[in-house]
């Protein structure tokens, strides 16, 4: 059997291994369930044709099956996001305020907003520490591809040990209900909505690019931001959100958002140059169909790149590309101008 082969049925073993991530969990979560990390009715539904959504499915497969070029795939709502990272009982009772509810924004909102990214982020970067080891000793690799792997391991294990820090801080505030532990800007719109993801990022340079911190270091832990779209009542949002714990870099992460849109920067190009660093990410068929050639081969190459990007991926590229707009924004820091 091949390498390939071994990969893909090591990552399918480990993406199948269910198990709830909830801060109260225990061995009596055992109904697994396939959960959303994108909102199936108030997220994915509002973008869906015919039931389905656009994702750039780039595994393993995908690529060997189209020459290592990804594919935008139409996936039926009910696969799309979905992750096994909570029971049937955590999943409804924790986020039935943002499941059931519009956006308003609310404290207790967002922080479940957050929650959710940074689980279905801890569940993927836990498959790939479990997975990786079991194919460093693959008789097909070459030396070079050994080595390779193994870099791969030791990140992934760094970026693990990263989010596990943060889970901690997420599951004690939410486990006391301090929901006043998390920061958050909120951006609204009411034009249509092509896009809907639910992501997070450790900053390392900023929408000016400026250096934030330094990736790759075990110790002190990175600071981390989530961002995510969420339905309001008569429209969407584009939201940030971080546990205080990583205010130090996510207050300058945000205020280099708004330096630059008072610069003259579009706050829509802004948003969009995140988004598509975001893999998990779902897009409108009929949006995505219609863009220029040269759009679509641009935005794929982004979204297929490896880390590290330029210094100033967030500051420039891809303008006028994005067709949404925001006219409000909410937030905990001091109040800013869109311009």
């Amino acid at each position: 059997m091949s390498f390939a082969d071994d990969f893909i049925r090591e990552v399918k073993k480990q993406s199948s291994r269910g198990r709830c991530l909830h801060y109260e969990s225990s061995v009596r979560c055992d109904k697994i369930v396939s959960a959303h990390s994108i909102q199936r009715s108030g997220q994915l539904a509002h973008i869906a044709e015919n039931g389905h959504v656009y994702r750039l499915n780039s595994d393993f497969s995908t690529l060997k099956k189209n020459n290592g070029k990804p594919m935008m795939r139409k996936v039926g709502l009910n696969r799309a996001s979905a992750f096994a990272g909570f029971c049937g009982t955590h999943d409804n009772e924790l986020f039935a305020p943002i499941d059931n509810f519009p956006l308003r924004p609310d404290a207790q909102q967002v922080a479940l907003y957050a929650y959710r990214s940074l689980c279905r982020e801890y569940f993927v970067k836990e498959n790939a520490v479990r997975a990786l080891p079991n194919l460093v000793n693959n008789h097909n690799l070459s030396p070079s591809a050994k080595d390779m792997l193994t870099a791969c391991y030791e990140g992934n294990t760094i970026g693990f040990n990263n989010l596990k820090y943060h889970k901690g801080q997420y599951d004690q505030a939410l486990l006391s209900k301090n929901y006043s532990d998390f920061a958050y800007t909120i951006f609204t719109s009411n034009s249509p909505c092509a896009l809907q993801l639910s992501g997070l990022l450790h900053p390392d340079y900023d929408f000016t690019g400026g250096h934030l911190q330094t990736l790759g270091t075990e110790e002190p832990a990175l600071d981390l931001i989530t961002f995510f779209t969420a339905p309001i009542e008569n429209g969407w949002s584009f939201s940030f959100a971080w546990h205080v714990s990583s205010s130090s870099t996510c207050e300058k992460f945000l205020g280099s958002l708004a330096a630059a849109v008072h610069s003259g920067v579009k706050l829509k190009d802004a948003l969009l140059r995140l988004s598509i660093v975001c893999e998990n990410h779902a897009l409108r068929i009929s949006w995505w169909d219609a863009l220029p050639p040269d759009s679509k081969a641009a935005l794929q190459e982004r979204m297929l790149a490896f880390y590290p990007y330029n210094q100033f991926y967030l500051a420039a590229g891809f303008e006028g590309i994005a067709d949404w707009s925001f006219e409000h924004v909410h937030t905990t820091l001091q109040p800013v101008r869109l311009g």
